[in-house]
C-alpha cells in the first residue's frame, strides 16, 4: 500500500511486537482494535459442500463453483454478479470507496473484473481468458494488475484508470502477483519461465520485478523461484516469495534485489505477503511441519506461529495498523473444510461457517472516519 496514503500518526510499541521465538504465539491483545477501524477482507467460498477438500480441477463437472466474497468487519457484503463463478483477489479502500479486483466466468471464459462499491465492471470482453490479481490506488489513480491470454501464453497487463498497458509480450510463460506504486513509479512482481532449461522437470521460473515495465531478475534461473508480494518504502523495494533449492521450498525476502532466506530449509516454507510499518517488516505465509501447513508470521525476520499445527492453515495477506497485526487466510476444521479466517494479533475470527470451503486472500484496514 502507498505509505503516504495509509500511514497514520500513531506510535507503535516495538517491544511487544518483537518479543518472539520460533514457536511462540502472537500477542492476543485486541483492545480498541475493532472499534477504531473497518476491516475489509476478500476471497471466495464454494457454493456447495460435496467434497471435503478443494476440487478446483473438477468443480465444473460436479456442478460446483466458487463465489467472490467481501467481508467488512466480519459481515458478508453482497457483490454484483458474484453468483457467477467468481473470485476476489485484492481489495483497496480510497475516499470511502471500496475497490475489489478478481475475475468471473462468462460463456466459459475468464473475464478480468473490478467491483467498485459492489458494482461490477468488466475489463476484458471474454473473447480470450483474462484475470486480475492485484490493485493499488495512488493519488486517485487506480492501478490494476492482471493478465490476458494470447495465442501462446498469458501477457501481464496493467490497467491505469481503465486503460491497459502490456508489460510482457507473451513469448514466455509469466505469472503476475502484486503491484505497488511509489512516487509515480509502477512496481510489479511475479515470475517468468526463462531460466536454465537443462533440468527438464523444472518450470525454469525466474522471480522478477518490473519497474515501469522494465524487468529485473531477482533469481538467477538455476532454481525455480517465485515472487508473490512487494512493498516499497523510502525507495527500498521489498519482495517476498520462495525458491526451490535441492527440492526444498525456501521462504525468501529480496531487499533491493538482494536475497535473504526466511526459513532454514528443514521444512517447505512459503512467504506470501509483506507489509512495512514504522520501519518494521511483517511477512506472512506458511511452513509445512510434520506434514501439516502452519500459518507463519515473520517480524523483522524472526518467525512465529499463527496456528498451532493441529490443522492445515495458510496466511495469505497481512496489514499492520497502529499497534495491531491483521492477517487473512484459511484453516481446515475438524470436518475437513477450509474456513476463511481473519487473525487480529493472533486471535482468530471465522469469516465462513465451515460447511463449505472458504478462503481469505487479501485484507485492507482503514481508520474509521
Amino acid at each position: 500500500m502507498n505509505s503516504s496514503f495509509i500511514k497514520l500518526s500513531f506510535t507503535i510499541s516495538i517491544v511487544s511486537l518483537l518479543i518472539s521465538c520460533k514457536t511462540s504465539k502472537i500477542s492476543t491483545d485486541t483492545s480498541k482494535t475493532l472499534n477504531d477501524v473497518d476491516i475489509y477482507v476478500v476471497g471466495y467460498e464454494y457454493n456447495d459442500s460435496k467434497f471435503e477438500s478443494s476440487i478446483e480441477e473438477i468443480a465444473d463437472e460436479v456442478g460446483m463453483k466458487h463465489v467472490a466474497k467481501l467481508w467488512k468487519n466480519g459481515k458478508d457484503i453482497h457483490l454484483e454478479n458474484s453468483e457467477l463463478y467468481s473470485d476476489a483477489k485484492s481489495v483497496f479502500v480510497n475516499n470511502n470507496d471500496v475497490y475489489i479486483v478478481g475475475s468471473i466466468i462468462l460463456d466459459n471464459e475468464y473475464v478480468a473484473t473490478i467491483w467498485k462499491n459492489g458494482k461490477i465492471q468488466k475489463l476484458t470482453n471474454g473473447k480470450t481468458a483474462a484475470h486480475t490479481s492485484s490493485l493499488f490506488i495512488d493519488k486517485n489513480n487506480i492501478y490494476i494488475l492482471g493478465a490476458q491470454y494470447n495465442t501462446k501464453n498469458y501477457m501481464i497487463k496493467v490497467w491505469k484508470n481503465g486503460v491497459y498497458t502490456d508489460i510482457t509480450n507473451g513469448e514466455n510463460p509469466t505469472d503476475d502477483a502484486s503491484i505497488f506504486v511509489y512516487k509515480g513509479d509502477e512496481y510489479i512482481c511475479g515470475h517468468e519461465q526463462t531460466g536454465n532449461k537443462s533440468k527438464h522437470y523444472r518450470n525454469n521460473s525466474v522471480a522478477k520485478i518490473w519497474k515501469n515495465g522494465k524487468p529485473q531478475n531477482l533469481s538467477n534461473g538455476l532454481n525455480d523461484a517465485y515472487a508473490l508480494s512487494l512493498f516499497v518504502e523510502n525507495g527500498t523495494i521489498y519482495v517476498v516469495g520462495y525458491e526451490i533449492e535441492n527440492d526444498k521450498y525456501i521462504a525468501k525476502l529480496w531487499k533491493n534485489g538482494k536475497s535473504q532466506n526466511l526459513s532454514d530449509g528443514l521444512n517447505d516454507s512459503y512467504a506470501r505477503s509483506i507489509y512495512i510499518w514504522n520501519n518494521n517488516t511483517y511477512i506472512v505465509g506458511s511452513e509445512n511441519i510434520n506434514g501439516v501447513e502452519v500459518a507463519r508470521l515473520w517480524i523483522n525476520g524472526k518467525v512465529q506461529s499463527i496456528t498451532d499445527g493441529k490443522h492445515h492453515a495458510v496466511a495469505n495477506s497481512v496489514f499492520v495498523n497502529n499497534n495491531n497485526i491483521y492477517i487473512g487466510g484459511y484453516e481446515k476444521n475438524d470436518n475437513d473444510r477450509d474456513v476463511a479466517k481473519l487473525w487480529i494479533n493472533g486471535v482468530a475470527k471465522n469469516l465462513t461457517d465451515g460447511t463449505k470451503n472458504g478462503y481469505a486472500q487479501s485484507i485492507f484496514v482503514e481508520i474509521k472516519k
